[in-house]
């Protein structure tokens, strides 16, 4: 799951990243042609180890992530000096699914409903700004957006935020 944040370019606008149902590998899914070039391709970063004993669960909105309230040393460093290359590995082994537009896991609406909710919320949260990035990589859901935003869809914000 690490190594699939290893670059944020585009976000959730350019790849989902997950889980595939029930225990299965991480997965992640391209929102459109060439995302994982873009995203991944040349990238670099590190995967640190760290010692699980002072990390715990349930702190944050997303239950794949733990967190430590205390500052810990890396036990190891795996540098990754191509992501994508490193993510066409993880998934040669079968430690992770990459889904190549326009495919997609049951958990990436087909509709790209889930974008559309993304673009409601944070435009309400963060502004206008935020539909030059969908404009971007999404230009024929803007229009979904602001009818979802005059509709007044989303009130409560990210049903998993609950």
């Amino acid at each position: 799951m690490a190594a699939l944040f290893l670059s944020g370019v585009g976000g959730d606008l350019t790849c989902a990243v997950g889980r595939e149902e029930g225990t299965g590998p991480s997965f992640v899914c391209e929102r459109f042609a060439g995302a994982f070039e873009l995203r991944y391709a040349g990238a670099r970063g590190s995967i640190y180890t760290l010692p699980a004993d002072t990390f715990v669960e349930g702190r944050t909105g997303w239950e794949e992530e733990v967190v430590s309230p205390l500052a810990v040393r890396p036990i190891a460093e795996l540098v990754v000096e191509d992501v994508l290359l490193h993510l066409e590995e993880l998934a040669e082994q079968g430690l992770l699914c990459m889904y190549a537009y326009p495919s997609r896991p049951p958990a990436v609406p087909g509709d790209d409903e889930d974008l559309v909710m993304r673009g409601i919320v944070w435009t309400r949260e963060k502004g206008e700004s935020v539909l030059n990035a969908f404009q971007r990589y999404h230009p024929h859901l803007v229009r979904r957006i602001r009818r979802g935003l005059a509709a007044g869809r989303y009130p409560e914000g990210f049903p998993w935020d609950g």
